[in-house]
């Protein structure tokens, strides 16, 4: 939804005539995105969870039920942090002027 959300303010945001070499040129910036501060403590569970995901079957805890916390813990930062665009979404996209 996040990535829907962000192609779509893109186009919004973008001038016209709107092309394609315009669209998907990363040097012309039409918006500024402001990350919300669950959606960052989100980024850091993930990150955690994946080293210790990947960790788990040589240390023989893929069965443990810290694991399996993590998991949820971050299945619940995500459902967050997804909530905290909706419902501050206008607040967190700056658009940029004068492009």
């Amino acid at each position: 939804m996040l990535i829907a959300a962000v192609f779509y303010v893109r186009y919004r945001t973008l001038p016209t005539p709107r092309t394609l070499s315009k669209y998907f040129n990363p040097c012309y910036a039409t918006a500024r995105l402001k990350p919300t501060f669950i959606s960052k403590v989100n980024t850091a569970v993930q990150l955690i969870l994946v080293a210790a995901s990947l960790a788990a079957p040589v240390f023989n805890y893929a069965d443990s039920i810290y694991l399996q916390i993590l998991w949820c813990l971050t299945a619940f930062t995500t459902a967050a942090s997804a909530y905290s665009y909706y419902h501050y979404g206008r607040k967190t996209v700056q658009v940029i002027k004068g492009r």
